[in-house]
């Protein structure tokens, strides 16, 4: 019996889990859900480059997957919503690990989510422009509709003094330098897509079908590229100017959620946890959780105002000796710890690997 590929990334993910979250944590995972719950699960369980990857995930797609692969004995249900790999699972996907890589080399969704609809977008309509306009054809459907790209595309050509030939050449040299610099890279994943003069792109759908993948593959293939390019012409600006330019919030990091920022604003002008409580009408919790959330963006965040050292060092060892980020766990080696302690400590240490 050989496994789909989106029954390996499935139990890629829950293997990553060890049991200790739902299913559904992954759904919101899959939707890019900004939560500081969904955010810290994706940071300790090292599923970063899987957020925002299934936006067209389902629920109930999602638990209908799981009850064929269960029906498979490729997993095992724990409670309603808790499964773990079968023996079978597990040799199965250690299988397909044999042929193939998972994720894909250049799957970042944390760090490229909020600049992989907009950079496509532009990329889009820029190449659908630029075709046309060397074919002298003013007159055209654009691609993409929403307004602010189009205005911000006519902008960005009136800006550009080399003419819509040199224009359209240094794009085509920009994509076809950073391509070359990965051959393992298939730049028709993403070419099938375009559109330009009397050619018009494909829909994920059918590239996906004419490359012979699962649209599970193709996305993932397809998002691959798109931050491919995002991570390497942030880091190379001077090579590809033009390509960085349709990404000017390279540089910007991910950003807190709404609620988060006007907390790490309080936290910055002095206030404490409960003042910040007591001013935003807020639980004490939601704010732990903001906390948590901005220790998993701030690297060089101080937790020592929350956890004192010595109590972090214990946590830290407990979290080694259960090898789990499972609160209650860790708590049993770490009694006088809070979960609001644990859950900070372990922000910031996500990437360790304890197992």
């Amino acid at each position: 019996m050989e496994i789909t590929y989106t029954e390996a990334v499935i139990l890629y993910c829950l293997k990553q889990l060890k049991g200790e979250r739902t299913i559904f944590s992954l759904y919101h995972l899959y939707q890019g859900k900004k939560s500081s719950q969904t955010i810290q699960d994706a940071h300790l369980y090292h599923l970063t480059p899987f957020f925002q990857a299934f936006p067209f995930i389902s629920r109930e797609g999602l638990a209908r997957q799981i009850e064929r692969m269960e029906k498979k004995s490729l997993l095992d249900k724990k409670s309603s919503e808790h499964f773990i790999l079968t023996t079978t699972g597990d040799l199965k996907l250690g299988e397909y690990f044999q042929a193939n890589t998972l994720p894909p080399k250049y799957l970042d969704g944390w760090r490229h989510h909020h600049l992989t609809a907009l950079f496509w977008e532009r990329l889009s309509i820029l190449v659908q422009v630029c075709s046309n306009l060397v074919y002298q054809k003013k007159s055209f459907i654009p691609i993409q509709n929403k307004l602010e790209t189009l205005d911000w595309v006519k902008a960005f050509i009136k800006k550009r003094q080399e003419g819509r030939m040199g224009l359209s050449s240094t794009l085509f040299y920009e994509l076809l330098n950073c391509f070359q610099r990965d051959k393992t890279i298939d730049p028709s994943i993403l070419v099938l897509r375009l559109t330009g003069h009397d050619r018009i792109g494909l829909t994920s759908g059918q590239a996906a079908e004419l490359l012979g993948m699962d649209h599970t593959r193709y996305q993932l293939e397809f998002l691959n590229i798109l931050h491919f390019l995002i991570g390497t012409v942030s880091d190379e600006a001077v090579e590809f100017p033009l390509l960085n330019a349709l990404i000017p919030e390279a540089e910007k990091p991910v950003p807190f959620t709404l609620s988060t920022e006007k907390t790490f604003q309080l936290l910055n002008r002095g206030y404490t946890v409960e003042q910040i409580s007591r001013i935003r009408n807020l639980k004490r919790s939601t704010i732990e959780d903001h906390i948590v959330e901005i220790a998993l963006h701030i690297k060089n965040f101080d937790l020592a105002a929350y956890v004192p050292k010595n109590k972090e060092k214990r946590i830290l060892e407990a979290a080694k000796e259960t090898s789990a980020k499972k609160l209650k766990l860790i708590r049993e080696y770490a009694e006088d710890a809070s979960y609001f302690e644990i859950r900070l400590v372990l922000a910031r240490n996500g990437d360790q690997k304890w197992n």
